[in-house]
């Protein structure tokens, strides 16, 4: 009774430390001594929470160094010397001896990705390992992750050895960091030339406008062409020499394959030419010259390039022959004889310019026009104007002509869409039936205000149904989903079949090269697929008929994710990564030394879709290739013509300098013209923009970023975006995908012929992951578009 009676304040001071009391309760018959609390507990239990925040401080500070602890037990280093695009493939070098057989990312979406490793060449000696990831956003998760691999296409086990982050954006100067794409990327074997210097304000303590990656050993450099994805110019002088002769073969044909591919190199020959090209033979192999001799030069050419007033002395270069590649800077020796001082050379897709001087020395050091003139020869690779520089009249979330395909690929005809003003309607009526609807027929009319309880969640309930309702599959496309798929199944000339998977939708743009100069052929398509249900499949690029007909060789693809957020893209980051999709795979498979990706288990969320892009090698074969003769004194072709693809084109057109020849309608396979001097010429630019003459007067037709209906004048825009005006003419910048923009490619040596296929060269194979791969691979139906570029050798003809 007399527990029963003790006052608030006592029951409170006997309640609060029940957690402290004693484990060993003394049992002396009181009813009321267990609940009684120990004397000496509460004192420790009060000490616990002064002590609190210290020990909170000491075990953070402990879990970082235990962290710290596990990051140097494995030892890895991101891209080269930390620096790194999004989006784009970057290397992750560990240890061979951590046994690292796949890392875990995020993709541009926030789910989880997984990159395995490719296969370690043969013979290969070298104590370290690399794995070529995407990485989806900034300061995106790394998971190092080792385990086996299991039988078949299944999913390996692994288990996980260290989870790190990429760095952040920062000052590429000051260490690893994220380049943004309004930064140009230089990477530099040699002596950067003063290029890091561009930008740098010691007094306001500004960073460089361009970053440099100078590697200082041969260890930093992947030995993969993945490995320099992102980089916007290469420079190569003599001071790299030692580093050049440090390379192993693959880092050698890596840079070799990434020029070929469409990447930008700045070359220096002067009087240390031979040590260079000794240390690094295979640049001489890249160059259209036949035998290396040099001469001294007299400056008064790059003097009136640059429009210097301060004086050079004669300096020592290369000799470049005239007859071969752009002349950019054209001079003398101290003989008086005509030697070009600067060329620009096409490689394959790529360009190199070669200067014949040794800019690195000690006289050009000290001239100030030095950087005016790399600058200039340089040209939009590290155009830093042309990046930094705001558009006007934005109408877009994005600001790239990535972002513009993305858009176009985007668009489903199953797909139902509404506009804002449905929904908005939707939401008032919402608000209408729930409020004064809602009041005057319970209160007034019924006079019953407790039915407020029932009719609110049925009105909500019965809203929502309606909506979810409308967002099934759209009426007109629905008639003929089966026969359209069967057909584009039977179409690509790949047996499979796509019954259950009507309401699978496949968008894809496809742009195929073939430099018949240098016996090289690529390929890279972006492909949006769309599913009405939740679904898991594995994705695979095959060749088709025509391709097979085209290269019978073994085919080399890269598949992985397409698309990141940004400005190119449209799209906003958020901090919170997406958990709810499973994780998938980005798996690799060597066939014929030929290494290639693709995708297993792929997720898509109910009504959803997804991007990834293929990147595609192969070695050509064509049947016939003409050399076409520029008439002297002009930018005139003529000669015949022969379609050299074994199959036809449509809407052809043979492009030379800045005229395009109108070829039939249907160019066919093999088929001859006489004198493409006969056919109808137009201004390529004009063509491009849709530019007309009126008698006083000329009208364009502006380009339209917002415009999602036009994939041709979109793939367009991305073969030729510079030959059409760039940025002034669709206001938008091209950088994810700039390396399909040829237009550098057109020069005196060579013209380039183009149109429009009937049939993709490549097909997207689905397998359902979910059912077994010997029946649910299938080719979804869709919006496929596929253009190809032939570049052909033109010579001048002499009088």
């Amino acid at each position: 009774m007399q527990a029963i009676g003790l006052r608030v304040p006592q029951l409170r001071k006997a309640v609060i430390p029940l957690a402290t009391l004693s484990e060993h309760p003394i049992d002396d018959g009181n009813p009321m001594r267990a609940f009684q609390p120990t004397r000496s507990r509460p004192r420790r239990w009060c000490a616990c929470l002064r002590r609190g925040p210290w020990t909170i401080v000491w075990a953070a500070l402990m879990m970082i160094a235990g962290v710290n602890a596990s990051a140097e037990q494995l030892e890895y280093s991101v891209g080269i010397n930390g620096h790194y695009r999004v989006g784009r493939w970057i290397g992750i070098r560990t240890p061979v001896d951590a046994a690292v057989t796949a890392i875990e990312t995020r993709d541009g979406d926030g789910v989880q990705v997984r990159y395995e490793r490719s296969e370690v060449a043969p013979g290969e000696t070298s104590s370290y390992a690399w794995t070529y990831v995407i990485p989806g956003s900034e300061a995106a998760p790394l998971v190092m992750l080792a385990g086996e691999d299991s039988a078949g296409d299944a999913a390996p086990s692994y288990k996980t050895l260290l989870s790190a982050r990429l760095p952040t954006q920062g000052s590429p100067s000051d260490g690893p960091a994220m380049i943004p794409l309004s930064m140009p990327w230089v990477l530099v074997l040699g002596d950067p030339l003063g290029i890091d210097e561009i930008g740098v304000n010691r007094i306001l303590d500004r960073d460089g406008a361009i970053a440099v990656t100078r590697p200082t050993s041969a260890e930093a450099m992947p030995n993969s062409v993945l490995g320099l994805d992102g980089i916007d110019l290469i420079v190569i002088n003599s001071s790299g020499s030692e580093l050049l002769s440090q390379l192993d073969d693959r880092q050698r044909q890596a840079i070799a394959q990434w020029i070929r591919d469409g990447g930008k190199a700045f070359l220096t020959l002067g009087k240390q030419s031979d040590e260079l090209l000794t240390a690094a033979p295979w640049l001489g192999e890249l160059l259209p010259i036949d035998s290396i001799s040099t001469t001294t030069i007299d400056p008064a050419g790059v003097e009136t390039y640059t429009s210097s007033q301060s004086p050079l002395q004669p300096f020592v270069g290369v000799r470049l022959p005239k007859d071969r590649g752009d002349v950019m800077i054209m001079g003398r020796s101290t003989r008086r004889v005509s030697t070009p001082i600067a060329s620009r050379y096409i490689v394959g897709f790529g360009t190199v310019v070669v200067v014949a001087a040794d800019l690195e020395s000690e006289q050009f050091a000290t001239w100030p026009e030095r950087m005016d003139l790399i600058t200039r020869l340089a040209g939009s690779a590290i155009g830093i104007e042309e990046r930094g520089k705001e558009r006007s009249g934005q109408s877009t979330a994005y600001n790239d002509l990535a972002g513009q395909t993305r858009a176009v690929l985007d668009q489903f005809s199953i797909q139902r869409r509404f506009n804002f003003s449905v929904l908005a309607l939707a939401m008032m009526a919402l608000v209408a039936l729930i409020g004064p609807l809602d009041y005057l027929l319970i209160n007034r009319v019924f006079g019953k205000p407790l039915l407020g309880w029932l009719t609110f969640p049925i009105v909500a309930i019965g809203l929502s149904l309606l909506m979810a309702s409308q967002s099934t599959i759209a009426p007109p496309a629905q008639a003929g989903l089966a026969a359209t798929a069967q057909t584009a199944s039977t179409s690509d000339g790949n047996a499979g079949t796509s019954t259950g998977h009507e309401t699978v939708r496949c968008n894809r743009i496809e742009i195929v090269d073939v430099d018949s100069i240098a016996g090289v052929g690529r390929g890279y398509s972006i492909n949006y697929v769309y599913t009405h249900d939740a679904s898991r499949f594995d994705v695979d690029i095959s060749k088709s008929p025509s391709l097979q007909s085209l290269a019978p060789e073994a085919l080399q693809s890269r598949t992985a994710p397409f698309g990141y957020p940004g400005e190119s893209f449209g799209g906003i980051q958020i901090s919170i990564e997406d958990a709810r999709l499973p994780v998938y795979d980005v798996a690799f498979r060597k066939q014929d030394d030929r290494v290639s990706s693709w995708l297993r288990g792929l997720p898509l969320a109910p009504r959803s879709s997804k991007g990834f892009f293929s990147d595609t090698t192969f070695q050509p074969k064509l049947n016939d290739v003409t050399v076409l003769e520029r008439r002297p004194g002009s930018e005139l072709l003529q000669g015949d013509l022969v379609n050299p693809l074994p199959f036809d084109l449509l809407d052809a057109k043979l492009v030379f300098r800045n005229w395009a020849y109108l070829l039939p309608t249907r160019f066919r396979a093999g088929e001859r013209i006489a004198d493409v001097g006969k056919l109808r010429q137009k201004n390529f630019r004009w063509l491009l923009s849709r530019q007309k003459a009126l008698e006083s007067s000329t009208e364009t037709q502006a380009w339209d970023p917002s415009a999602k209906n036009s994939p041709t004048r979109v793939a367009e825009m991305l073969m030729f975006h510079g030959a059409t005006g760039g940025s002034q003419y669709t206001n938008l910048q091209n950088h994810p995908l700039g390396e399909l923009d040829l237009s550098d490619t057109l020069n005196d040596d060579q013209c380039i012929l183009y149109g429009r296929l009937d049939k993709p060269l490549t097909t997207v194979r689905l397998t359902d992951a979910n059912e077994s791969h010997d029946t649910a691979a299938f080719t979804p139906a869709g919006d496929k578009l596929t253009m190809i570029r032939v570049i052909m050798p033109v010579i001048a003809k002499t009088r």
